[in-house]
């Protein structure tokens, strides 16, 4: 398979300039900010073809395996290690699931959170006696993983066990072309807006991988949560009724909490640069 990574680092770079043309009303568009992500894109391209190459080949190698084969070999997740309250409590079916290709999901998930997308976006500030604008550096991490996560399923012709947020309406799979590539009804990007009335998770793992992502092919899907995003129950009530009402199939992540080679002691607060609650897809 000639150069898999190139097609990660031109997707990371489109979905940069598609996120910012889909979101262009509140984004700051200056000569400046656009030459400053352009830099920060270029540099970490090598990054991406250092990190990545290696797990896509092993999916290319491991194109015929089911899923639940590497499920086996799973830890799950840390529902010891708490974020915050009675969540290692509340949520420890989900998080302690054993799910396939944890690895592989992991470099993808704590890179994104290492070194996401950024883009300006403008807002305002209210002060004694007027209102000023100004603009902010929003970090999109689970945009950025998703990404990641699309850009691999390309490379292998839309055959990796790896779904990036596909959509299902009532149940049933919204199927592209080939079958087993999730339809994006927004040709400029890929995850937003759904389809009305449409529900997609952050991942889903197929069972066959040759297979669409069907709910009868699908062996998990998968909530991941960076830091500041908190797990909601609703969600994963919601997943499970995709799935037929079954929450078998549903586990979380918490990156980098359950990601493999996580240290307890290690804060992923400080990691992350994390400084408040709010949610930056």
């Amino acid at each position: 398979m000639p150069g898999p990574a190139a097609p990660v680092a031109a997707v990371l770079i489109w979905g940069y300039r598609a996120y910012r043309a889909h979101q262009a009303y509140e984004a700051a568009q200056t000569a400046k900010e656009t030459v400053e992500m352009a830099r920060d894109i270029a540099k970490r391209q090598e990054e991406v073809k250092r990190v990545l190459r290696s797990t896509i080949e092993s999916f290319a190698k491991e194109i015929h395996e089911k899923s639940s084969t590497f499920a086996k070999v799973d830890s799950g997740g840390r529902s010891t290690v708490s974020r915050r309250g009675v969540e290692g409590t509340t949520y420890k079916e989900y998080i302690e699931r054993k799910i396939p290709f944890r690895p592989a999901i992991s470099i993808a998930c704590t890179w994104s959170l290492a070194s996401p997308i950024k883009v300006p976006r403008r807002i305002q500030k209210r002060i004694p006696g007027e209102i000023i604008e100004t603009t902010i550096e929003v970090a999109l991490k689970q945009t950025t993983a998703s990404l990641v996560f699309e850009a691999i399923d390309s490379a292998l012709d839309w055959k990796n066990p790896l779904k990036a947020e596909p959509n299902y309406l009532d149940g049933k799979a919204l199927l592209g072309e080939p079958s087993t590539k999730p339809k994006r009804t927004n040709d400029i990007f890929p995850f937003w807006p759904r389809p009305r009335g449409c529900l997609a998770p952050d991942l889903v793992i197929v069972e066959y991988r040759q297979q669409p992502f069907d709910v009868p092919n699908v062996f998990a899907v998968v909530e991941i949560k960076f830091p500041g995003d908190w797990v909601k129950a609703k969600q994963l009530g919601d997943y499970a009724k995709i799935m037929g009402q079954d929450n078998q199939k549903v586990a979380l992540l918490r990156v980098p909490e359950d990601c493999t080679g996580y240290r307890p002691e290690t804060d992923p607060k400080k990691e992350a640069g994390h400084s408040g609650g709010r949610r930056n897809r």
